[in-house]
Formats: C-alpha cells, structure tokens, sequence
C-alpha cells in the first residue's frame, strides 16, 4: 500500500485539515521576486451595474510592469475572495440541520448527509486559507493585493446554496487551469497546480450531493480569464479591480517551465503514460473480477445507503474508462512528437477482496494527482501543459470519489502535494512485475 494511506475519522477530519491547509499553503508565500505594483480596489457599483459583465478589458501597454506574476495572482484571489465569501456567508446563514436536510439530499443516506455540513465547512477553511496565502504572496511579490468585493449569490434554501457551490468551484477548477501556462515562476506554478487540484476535488464532491457526476469528462476544460469573469459578474456586484488584466502578454518573460532542465516533453508524456497503463490496467481487470453486486456489498461501504452503494461500479467504470482514454491521448501525442510510447506492463496490485480494491484505487488516484504536480513544471510546449492540467484535475475528483468511498475526506489539504518522478516510480514500482 501507499505510504501516508491511513484513514481519518470523522470525528477529527475538521480540527486537523483547519490546521494543515493553512500551514501549507503559507509556504506559497515564500515565492518572492522582482518587485511590482497593483492599485486598490475602485469604488462599489450597484448590482445594477455589474461592471465585469458589460466592461471590456483595459488595453495593454509596453511599459515595464513589475512583477509578471502578480495580475495572474491577484485574478486567482479575485475568484478566491468569492469562494471565501460565499462559505462564509452562506454557512452562517444555514443551520447543519438545514444543510442535512436540503431538498437535493434526499436521494443520498445518513452518511453522505451527515457529512455535508462538515465537508463545506472544511472547503470554506480552504479558500479562506487561499486567500490569505495569495494575498500574502502579492504583497511579498511587490504588488497590491486585491480586496474582497460585495456579491449577491442569489439563493435562498440550502439546495440552491449547494447548486451554487458546484458552479463555483466547478468554475474555479477551469479559471486555474486557463491562467496556469502565463505563469513565469515555477514555484507559484506548482503551489498554483495543488490548489487547481484541491479545486477539482470540491468540486467532484458538489457535483455528486448536487445528483451529477463527481468527474464529467475525462480531461478537464480551461476557461479564459474574459470567460470566468463573465460568470463571476453574475455574482460581483461592485467592479473587478483593473490590476487582474494587467497580463501585458508582449512583456512577459518566458515561463520558468519553457528551461532546459533536461527532461524533454516526450520524457514527460511517457511518464504519464506509464502511470496511466497502470491505471488503465487496474480498473478493466478489477472490475471485470469483482462485479456490481460484489462491489456494492463491499464492508468499506456497508455505511452507505443503498442506493449510493449501487450507482459505485457505475462510478468505477467512469474512472476506467477516463484512464483508458488519458492512455490513448498520451500514446497518440508521444507518436506525434516522434517519440516511442512506452508499453503497457504486468501489474499485481495486491488486492483479494472489493474492499481492498476501493482501497488500492484511492491510493492509485492521490498518487496519480502528485505526479501530474510534481511534472507539470517540467513540460515546454503549452498544448502538453494544457492538456496534462486536465487530466491532472480529473484525477483529483476521482481521488476525491475514491477518497469518500474509504471513509477520508476528499480533500484533504488545502493544497495538494507533488511528487517527484523518483518519488512516483517508487511507489509505482510496488504494482509493476515486469516491464
């Protein structure tokens, strides 16, 4: 198994993740550089007004700017103060009981409900956490960090307030994975990569207490920042601050990925693919021993209505088939770059009972997210950056599934961690019997 693979209770997933999201994303902070300038916030406008839906975006100049990465920074906290500000406000304004009992619940058991209240209130220390980190960072930076805006999220019982929620962080996951390639330092580019990940995996859980699936797509989509502040206006009611669209493209220097650090983009890819093979593997093999009766029966799931547990083989075979498909993309793009995909291998992943393959699945899919981390800064060409930012989201909502089906919280940071690729081989190596 996994190292760093034991499970948390209940009980204490709150206390600790209160304290280990914000001690690490602190250390975000520590990127500092060139010094730069933002400017504070404009006056509030009425709701009427909405400027971020009907203003177009300041022209650019090619005066010097300061330092290139805080108008992406301040763009993130611009998307972060919002998040903060609707868990704050809405978990205020909702009673746990309330939350247990919304109307969009109703499909789902004790468990899941129970959980509810708990599991926002843990993303909200998250994006709070994110904001401070961000802000923080702005200012070590040189810049002027952007302040928390007015809004009105427009719901009134608390399944609107969780369709809102799922919007939100959906929305988050895509803004994070558009700003990612015009990131220059390679240090805020991974802290950026855990907190798009931890993004990912709100979101899955939303998506699922909102009735939809915890991984819709087998690669995540990008939005542009124009896209992702459109939709934001529909919640902002004062004027985005101006500083966010000072990108100034002609005078950005090339991001740190785009140096020779060794390790070619094919490299990368084939990485990638070794993983996804072993994924790929696990899923078509495991499920075609254990069936949907066997895995609904499972002990690690017997506190699970039984509805839920017999919608999960459904919900595996959407994993399998993402992993499938990541395998096709990456062996198609390695041939493309005149490379040599690297084949898939004989695996033996230890299981014997459906619990224990739950169980070996989660640690395959945390694993799986730090990999695509811990590479990510590594990758030159911006359509094999975007494309891995995708696939590294849909492996944390299915960490995120995989993670709730073992009794862990699904988001158990409030940024992820990267791996290596020694630290990920090693740990692949355990599953791998011949090359």
């Amino acid at each position: 198994m996994f190292p760093n693979d034991k499970p948390a209770t209940p009980r204490t997933r709150r206390a600790f993740l209160g304290t280990t999201a914000t001690a690490t994303l602190l250390a975000l902070a520590g990127c500092t550089g060139d010094g730069g300038s933002g400017s504070e916030p404009t006056e509030t406008t009425t709701a009427t007004e909405s400027p971020m839906t009907t203003t177009e975006e300041p022209t650019t100049t090619d005066e010097p700017m300061g330092n290139p990465d805080v108008p992406i920074l301040n763009y993130a906290l611009t998307l972060e103060h919002l998040e903060n500000a609707f868990y704050r406000d809405g978990l205020e304004t909702f009673s746990d009981d309330e939350l247990m009992e919304a109307d969009s619940l109703s499909m789902f058991g004790e468990r899941i409900r129970r959980e509810v209240p708990e599991y926002l209130a843990v993303i909200g220390e998250h994006e709070a956490a994110h904001v401070e980190a961000l802000t923080k960072t702005v200012e070590d930076l040189g810049g002027t960090a952007v302040k928390e805006g007015t809004y009105d999220f427009g719901y009134e019982t608390p399944s609107e307030f969780l369709g809102v929620a799922k919007a939100l962080e959906n929305t988050g996951v895509a803004a994070y994975a558009g700003a990612a390639p015009s990131v220059v330092s390679n240090d805020i580019l991974s802290a950026a990569a855990g907190i798009h990940s931890v993004e990912a995996r709100h979101a899955s859980f939303l998506n699922l207490v909102n009735g939809d699936s915890p991984y819709p797509k087998a690669v995540d989509e990008a939005s542009t920042m124009t896209e992702v502040l459109d939709i934001a206006g529909g919640f902002i009611t004062s004027e985005v601050d101006p500083s966010v669209y000072e990108t100034n493209e002609m005078s950005r220097p090339e991001p740190d990925r785009k140096m020779d650090d060794g390790t070619t983009d094919v490299d990368v890819l084939n990485y990638a693919l070794t993983l996804e093979h072993l994924e790929n593997a696990f899923y078509r093999d495991g499920l075609e021993e254990f069936s949907p009766d066997e895995i609904a029966s499972a002990s690690a799931l017997s506190d699970f209505g039984e509805t839920f547990r017999s919608n999960i083989h459904e919900h595996l075979q959407q994993v399998g088939a993402h992993e499938a498909a990541h395998v096709e993309a990456l062996t198609k793009t390695v041939e493309e770059f005149d490379g040599t995909p690297v084949e898939e291998a004989t695996y033996d992943f230890g299981y014997e009972t459906p619990s224990e393959f739950l169980g070996v699945a989660k640690a395959l899919e945390n694993t799986g997210v730090a990999a695509y981390a811990g590479a990510a800064p590594s990758v030159t060409s911006d359509a094999v950056f975007s494309a891995a930012l995708g696939i590294h989201s849909v492996e944390a909502r299915h960490a995120s599934f995989l993670n709730e089906l073992n009794a862990t919280s699904p988001f158990p940071d409030g940024v992820d961690e990267s791996k290596s690729m020694d630290e990920v081989v090693e740990i692949a190596s355990q599953f791998i019997v011949s090359d």
